[in-house]
């Protein structure tokens, strides 16, 4: 008699079984406890996806808690703006407006385009007695071309200017969420593409959404980091460098960029990319650990060099 060998699930299989029977604290342990053990690029960026599912049906579900604990494993395996944007608005809900802020100021760090996350910073502003401020700020973006709801962000910065934030939050947010909300998807399908194995048409999505949006520094990374890991390395440099062009201050790009310029032999710029993020963020682990193993690796080199000079 065959008996059909089951296969095991995958973190986010596991992670959404855990969401369908609101069981998110085990959901957010599961992919915890993969974070731990992915090595991979591909696997830590399918972590990070997930958990951020999971913080959205969480926070949709009332725990605000685990949504956080969720979006702080996401933003600690990737630095991306959007993961930080979200994890700002959970603080924020929960009260924690200064460790809100700082999420808010790392997402326009990364991205100073990101208009959703600039809106929610003006929004804390706002609450802190600053509404002069965040109406100045607000003011600027509501010159500019938007893709969301006509007329709901100057009503929004209407309601704003009354100090009724209540209403002015949601009408501000319909006012932009047609472009943010189409990164969120870019990114979403390209890892649904990633999750099937299917590398090469992951690779054609995310080289279309960085085309079709090329001022996004996320795309490009996203973009990059792919090349590399499948081995068209000048193309990952060239990505990767306009992220950097984009945003100078983008460290996660720049780590990648490292790793291409490692890729290609050049380790002393690899080194030099490395020191300015470290010079910036000295904590910044993924940054550590490269430099570290390049270091390493570069002395290791010169003492056999050397060995083999006394020998001869």
């Amino acid at each position: 008699m065959n008996r059909s060998i089951p296969h095991p699930e995958s973190p986010r299989e596991a992670a959404l079984r855990h969401v369908a029977n609101h069981q998110y604290a085990e959901a957010v342990l599961w992919l915890e406890r993969a974070l731990a053990t992915a090595t991979a690029p591909d696997e830590r960026q399918a972590i990070a996806n997930t958990l951020s599912d999971v913080a959205s049906a969480a926070r949709a579900g009332g725990d605000l808690a685990q949504a956080q604990r969720a979006l702080e494993l996401a933003t600690g395996a990737e630095d991306w703006a959007d993961l930080h944007c979200r994890l700002g608005t959970v603080l924020a809900e929960r009260g924690r407006r200064s460790e809100a802020r700082q999420a808010f100021d790392r997402a326009l760090a990364l991205n100073p385009r990101y208009r959703a996350a600039a809106v929610e910073r003006a929004l804390l502003d706002a609450r802190d007695g600053r509404i002069a401020e965040a109406m100045q700020t607000l003011r600027a973006m509501a010159a500019e071309q938007l893709a969301g709801e006509p007329g709901a962000f100057e009503q929004g910065l209407a309601r704003l200017g009354e100090a009724d934030f209540e209403d002015a939050a949601p009408l501000l947010h319909r006012g932009l969420e047609r472009t943010d909300a189409w990164i969120e998807e870019q990114l979403h399908a390209y890892q649904a593409l990633v999750y099937q194995g299917d590398m090469a048409a992951a690779l054609q999505h995310v080289r279309a959404a960085a085309l079709e949006r090329p001022g996004y520094p996320d795309l490009h990374l996203l973009l990059g980091a792919h090349e590399l890991q499948m081995g068209a390395t000048d193309d990952a440099l060239e990505s990767l460098s306009r992220a950097l062009e984009l945003n100078p201050d983008y460290h996660a790009a720049r780590v990648e960029f490292a790793r291409a310029l490692e890729a290609v032999g050049d380790t002393t710029q690899a080194l030099s990319q490395l020191e300015m993020v470290l010079a910036g963020q000295p904590g910044h682990a993924e940054a550590r650990q490269l430099h570290e193993r390049l270091t390493s690796r570069r002395r290791g080199g010169r003492t056999a060099t050397a060995s083999s000079a006394q020998r001869s």
